[in-house]
């Protein structure tokens, strides 16, 4: 578990990361891990003095399994209402199966694989949300639309110290501070329009579903990848 900033925690399992917000009005959950992972959440509360009843919110970026996984479960036990986009709400409340991501397009050979993986358990979505719909998210959090990994990929900007962005799996980062697309995406023109809408934005830090954060200088990290799209 890793301190972002003050106030927001990055708690991981394997290879997907998921965070905290602590604020005012309860706790916001930013992604929420695999599936039977809510035992790593419950330890991040801990952590910071709170327990499953302060979870508030949960905010997802996607559908897929290992960023949807232990929402229902965390609802279950806190209450917590749940914020999605459209395009992503159908398989999050278990109606469809998650989009495959765009890694099946490169490799076309895993799709019948990928297509056997287990759905996470579906939830209730309260909140549709998109920067076209407005509507308030909890605490400082703002919307922004990052289609391409998934049709409704969503990440979110944090107003605090200098602004922080979830990036979920719109983009990836590499060692020493280079932003890419990483190998889950591919390029094609709506990911690419994702990543120069990112770049319009200021923030310091980005967490990433499968990175390390990057705690400086973010947003020229993704203007230096933009720049490089045709």
């Amino acid at each position: 578990m890793d301190t972002i900033i003050p106030g927001v925690l990055q708690i991981s399992a394997g290879y997907v990361n998921a965070f905290i917000i602590d604020g005012d009005e309860g706790v916001t959950l930013v992604d929420a891990l695999l599936p039977k992972k809510q035992d790593k959440i419950l330890d991040g509360l801990h952590q910071i003095g709170r327990s499953i009843g302060d979870v508030a919110a949960i905010v997802l970026t996607h559908s897929h399994a290992d960023h949807a996984g232990s929402a229902a479960a965390v609802k279950r036990d806190s209450g917590a209402v749940v914020y999605a986009s459209a395009l992503d709400s159908a398989a999050i409340r278990g109606e469809t199966k998650p989009p495959l991501p765009p890694l099946a397009d490169r490799l076309p050979f895993l799709k019948p694989l990928m297509r056997m993986l287990p759905a996470p358990e579906g939830v209730v979505v309260e909140h549709v949300i998109g920067e076209a719909i407005g509507g308030k998210l909890p605490g400082d959090l703002e919307v922004i639309d990052t289609p391409g990994h998934t049709p409704g990929h969503t990440s979110f900007l944090l107003e605090r110290d200098g602004g922080l962005l979830f990036v979920g799996d719109a983009a990836i980062a590499r060692r020493g501070g280079k932003v890419k697309r990483g190998w889950m995406n591919r390029a094609e023109p709506t990911f690419d329009s994702s990543v120069r809408h990112i770049a319009e934005f200021e923030f310091q830090v980005a967490c990433f579903g499968h990175a390390a954060p990057l705690r400086s200088g973010a947003a020229g990290a993704f203007r230096s990848f933009a720049a490089t799209l045709t």
